[in-house]
């Protein structure tokens, strides 16, 4: 039986040693929480974390550097399809697409920060959705994922969810380019994120088909795509599909910044035919309404009063499962040396799930879960290096 994930694909960009960020610092207690530069630039000032903008100790404005950096992706996508098709098509056209996206970011950002010196690029193919996906193929899984990308490199994406052993049911956006994550990694080890949602803020209900659930046990959602009201429009029907199926559900937060803005009452209301909420403590404390601060058991009873179970993820102190409004399992985090945190929880999610589809307990499951998050945060990147090979 197969697993289907709904959710994001990304072009991740991670831009290192840049000079120490100041306008997109998140506040105290929320770290690395992405700002969101789809709509007009002009950011806030030091420690607010919810500007739409980013600013540096660069001397400029705060907010003037979104555009710097946003005109600097889309210079990247016209340099990297100059050679190629004018769409990016074909492998050839999107590898040079992807090329010219790091070439155009990273001498935005350093124009963007007066610097003469750009930052280091690393380009990843990445998402929560797609991150999910990929770790659940490398676990053994047969998964698919139904998602949305845009027509600039889009082919390059597929192909390497193809390559991760995944299924892909992939929606080309013609109007809009697929989305991308800066990562901007600065002097001192600080990482913030700038995302541009593209278009996965675009998939829909159009994009879904019944066919989709044909020999699916298993529906696992990013809860990315319920922010935008086209994505939840989809999940809504997924999940309508799912139940009418007797396909088992999950849906995991995803971000609690996104959250804090949809609302987390009207969250519970949409997500509530489903059988697993995967958050991690942030997203949990926001969920169960008590806040920054609040006790990780706590939280965890009270989304198990809402859901079947609550795994809440804890990071380095592992996870939390609590069923029938109890904590009911305390699994450790694996130990291991942490390079990159980004895509962990993702991994977590594949080793749950892969691991309670071959019928472990749910505790068992927990730990396979912490098993493949310690694997995720030994390397740079969201996807499994045994299928990306870098």
């Amino acid at each position: 039986m197969s697993l289907l994930v709904i959710g994001d694909v990304v072009t991740d960009v991670v831009a290192m040693r840049v000079p120490r960020l100041y306008g997109c610092a998140p506040p105290a207690g929320r770290p690395g929480e992405a700002a969101v530069a789809d709509g007009p630039a002009g950011g806030h000032g030091p420690g607010t974390g919810d500007a739409p903008g980013v600013g540096y100790d660069g001397g400029s404005r705060p907010g003037h550097e979104t555009v710097e950096v946003r005109g600097a992706l889309e210079d990247g996508r016209r340099r990297g399809t100059a050679d190629g098709p004018p769409d990016g098509t074909g492998q050839s056209g999107c590898g040079t697409a992807v090329a010219g996206i790091g070439t155009g970011i990273g001498t935005g950002i350093g124009t963007g920060i007066g610097t003469d010196t750009a930052a280091d690029i690393v380009l990843r193919p990445g998402g929560s959705g797609a991150n999910t996906a990929s770790w659940a193929a490398h676990l053994g899984t047969d998964t698919r994922l139904l998602t949305r990308v845009g027509r600039d490199i889009g082919e390059w994406h597929t192909a390497e969810l193809r390559r991760a052993g995944v299924r892909p049911h992939v929606r080309i956006d013609p109007d809009h380019p697929t989305a991308v994550v800066i990562a901007m990694v600065d002097v001192t080890g600080e990482r913030s994120m700038l995302t541009n949602r593209g278009a996965s803020g675009r998939i829909c209900a159009a994009d879904w088909e019944d066919g989709l659930l044909d020999g699916v046990r298993h529906l696992h959602v990013s809860g990315y795509i319920l922010f935008a009201p086209p994505g939840l429009e989809l999940a809504r029907l997924a999940l309508a599909a799912a139940a009418r199926r007797g396909v088992t559900v999950s849906v995991d937060p995803a971000s609690a910044g996104f959250l804090r803005a949809f609302g987390a009452e009207r969250f519970l209301a949409e997500t509530a035919g489903a059988d697993f909420l995967i958050p991690n403590l942030d997203e949990a404390l926001l969920l169960s309404g008590l806040g920054p601060g609040g006790d990780p058991e706590s939280a965890a009873t009270r989304l198990s009063g809402r859901y079947r179970t609550a795994i809440v993820k804890l990071g380095s102190r592992g996870a939390l499962l609590a069923q029938g409004g109890r904590v009911v399992a305390r699994v450790p985090a694996e130990k291991t040396e942490v390079i990159d945190s980004t895509g962990a929880g993702d991994a977590f999610a594949a080793g749950f799930l892969t691991a309670l589809l071959a019928g472990r307990s749910a505790a068992d499951s927990v730990a396979f879960g912490c098993r493949a998050g310690a694997q995720a945060v030994g390397q740079v990147g969201g996807r499994p290096h045994a299928v990306f090979g870098t």
